[in-house]
């Protein structure tokens, strides 16, 4: 890849409590602005009647830590998230160019159910990135909280329990904030 297949970390994938690009993985700490490939999730929550948003939960996570965490994922939940994905997800491919993509743009619907940012309550947004650099040819993406009612059902209990275990692990949550009321509130990583 050449340079002109990155541009410079977007604001919006900043830490939410640094206001900075994230420095580490979540899980092995290793420094990821050098040449380290890596995945940001943030995940947002609305609230009705007004324009103001949380940040739910933001990390960063080496590729190298994500594709183990794959690898505790039943066959069975790996087969129908897959499938989902490849039935429902159309990721527009962005030609390489010159100049920087518009992350606004890429984020302003579902990329599963094409519903509009404007509408949605809680929903996520993921990011690829090497180094200090986002990857160009990985387009940034959101998931509406609908379409992760749909791919819960999906996941083995064991596979659930497993994510679980790594939000609570991870994460910290506040206890009044992230106990899940129904199961569609649980965390699935993506």
């Amino acid at each position: 890849m050449s340079a002109s297949d990155f541009q410079g970390i977007p604001k919006v994938f900043y830490s939410y409590q640094t206001q900075k690009a994230f420095c580490n993985c979540l899980v092995c700490k290793c420094y990821l602005l050098d040449d380290e490939t890596y995945v940001i999730e943030k995940a947002y929550k609305k609230h009705l009647g007004y324009t103001a948003q949380d940040v739910i939960f933001d990390y960063a996570i080496c590729l190298a830590c994500a594709l183990k965490i794959r690898q505790e994922f039943s066959t069975d939940s790996l087969a129908k998230i897959d499938a989902y994905f490849s039935k429902h997800l159309v990721m527009s491919s962005i030609p390489l160019q010159r100049n920087p993509i518009d992350i606004d743009q890429c984020l302003t619907q579902c990329a599963i159910k094409k519903t509009s940012v404007t509408e949605l309550t809680n929903y996520q947004i993921y990011g690829h990135f090497h180094g200090n650099k986002l990857i160009k040819s990985i387009s940034p993406y959101l998931i509406s909280q609908s379409a992760i009612e749909e791919i819960i059902p999906l996941i083995s209990n064991d596979t659930q329990d497993m994510l679980n275990d790594f939000y609570n692990c991870h994460l910290n949550p506040d206890p009044e904030m992230f106990v899940p009321k129904q199961p569609s509130d649980q965390l699935i990583f993506i």
